[in-house]
């Protein structure tokens, strides 16, 4: 004989886990802020560049705001593996399971090289002969860290499509909701224009927070 028989509340690590994208959204923003805001243009005169990044406070401004996005991807790591994991109840054939698992992997792995890159490049002048600065390799970094982040956003575009197909086909989702993710991921594709980061942001930051809620007990079949 059959008989359901709650499993309890599914274990802290899987449930908290999904939370990981919602603090994600909130330390990139604001690390984004740190980071960005402030500094003059790169098409500033080099002498405004150079008296701006010449200031060691400006300089550990910058730090901040590189811990900060670090710490934003640390988080978002933890809440693509708790997607893949939901993905894989759902998906029996395993693709969709994996693109979650390596787009979002491949998104946390350049993100984290673009701004490692821009922040190694702007504090340079800690270790240059009398702290020299070179407003052209701040130009540079700029523009490399954010080519960078954009083209690692594909991996990201190929995650929110793939979990929202498979949620879609599952009718874990609604057809309009898996739609719309599949739409945003393909906006995301154009991050290189900025907006679309917008709506990827968006998208993690609600599903992060539903999924987390959604987390509770299910029964289970055991033979007694």
């Amino acid at each position: 004989m059959e008989t359901a028989v709650p499993v309890g509340r599914p274990r802290t690590v899987a449930r908290m886990a999904f939370l990981g994208g919602a603090i994600y959204v909130v330390l990139f923003v604001i690390g984004t802020i740190v980071l960005f805001s402030g500094p003059p243009g790169t098409d500033s005169a080099p002498e405004k560049i150079i008296k701006y990044y010449s200031d060691s406070g400006h300089r550990d401004r910058v730090n901040a705001g590189w811990i900060l996005i670090g710490l934003s991807l640390f988080f978002l790591l933890w809440f693509v593996a708790a997607l893949r994991r939901a993905v894989s109840l759902v998906d029996t054939e395993g693709i969709l399971t994996t693109v979650v698992g390596l787009g979002g992997g491949i998104y946390i792995a350049v993100a984290g090289a673009a701004v490692a890159l821009n922040q190694g490049i702007r504090t340079m002048s800690d270790d240059t002969y009398q702290h020299r600065v070179f407003p052209e390799l701040i130009h540079a970094a700029d523009d490399v860290g954010w080519v960078m982040h954009a083209t690692g956003a594909l991996g990201l575009a190929a995650m929110i499509i793939a979990a929202s197909l498979a949620f879609m086909w599952a009718g874990t989702w609604p057809s309009w909701a898996g739609w719309l993710g599949v739409i945003i991921g393909i906006l995301s594709l154009a991050s290189i224009v900025f907006f679309p980061q917008f709506l990827f942001l968006l998208w993690i930051l609600i599903v992060s927070i539903l999924m987390f809620l959604r987390s509770t007990s299910t029964p289970t079949a055991r033979t007694v």
